[in-house]
């Protein structure tokens, strides 16, 4: 029953995408460079965060369904939770990493699924001073798992809608560039020195495709 039930949650979610891609491509010429970088197992996609639109505008890239690690207080919304739940979004307690939530972590990596993170850990509201401090999450995480990363930079959406806006404006384009995969080494127990050094590499390739 549990598999049935998945697999007409994912046949509604890909007529959504094709839906959401339309409507991105003629309000705002949505467009998608570097999809032949995009690895065919599980991977942790990471990406910059500058407008509530950015987890929309990163699963239209992608034909498989993404499943994201949000922050809890997006969950409290009765209204706004069942839906961030059928969009595959994991609520996650920053200051208390739950058992229960590596224990859904771990089970979609088993399933060979993608996995979506916003290293900055909270929307840039000024992105023209560059990227905000990356938290460690998503390069622990990596590591602990041996999982490539796939870098993705999000252009134009801080442009149309920003924080504390009700509704998006009509005008502006936005891009969206896939980078190459940053392969990591598995790693069970990775020191701060080797979370460092993966973040250093996250950011570099992000600044990259910004520009």
């Amino acid at each position: 029953m549990r598999q049935i039930r998945k697999s007409i949650s994912h046949f509604f979610y890909k007529i959504l995408i094709v839906v959401v891609r339309f409507l991105l491509n003629i309000l705002w010429g949505y467009k998608v460079e570097g999809k032949e970088n995009i690895p065919n197992h599980s991977f942790i996609l990471v990406a910059n965060h500058v407008s509530i639109l950015d987890p929309i505008v990163i699963g239209a890239a992608f034909d498989k369904r993404l499943f994201y690690l949000a922050k809890k207080e997006l969950f409290k919304s009765k209204i706004f939770n069942p839906f961030l739940r059928w969009l595959g979004a994991i609520d996650v307690d920053r200051k208390d990493f739950k058992y229960e939530t590596w224990k859904k972590i771990n089970r979609l990596i088993k399933e060979n699924e993608i996995i979506v993170i916003f290293p900055e850990g909270t929307r840039n509201d000024h992105p023209e001073k560059g990227l905000l401090e990356l938290k460690d999450g998503a390069a622990s995480l990596a590591l602990t798992h041996g999982l490539p990363i796939l870098p993705v930079a999000i252009k134009g959406t801080e442009k149309i809608w920003k924080r504390k806006w009700i509704f998006p404006q009509l005008r502006g384009r936005i891009n969206i560039r896939i980078g190459k995969v940053i392969n990591v080494s598995k790693i069970k127990k990775p020191s701060k020195e080797d979370i460092k050094e993966v973040n250093n590499k996250i950011k570099a390739s992000l600044i990259g495709l910004l520009r």
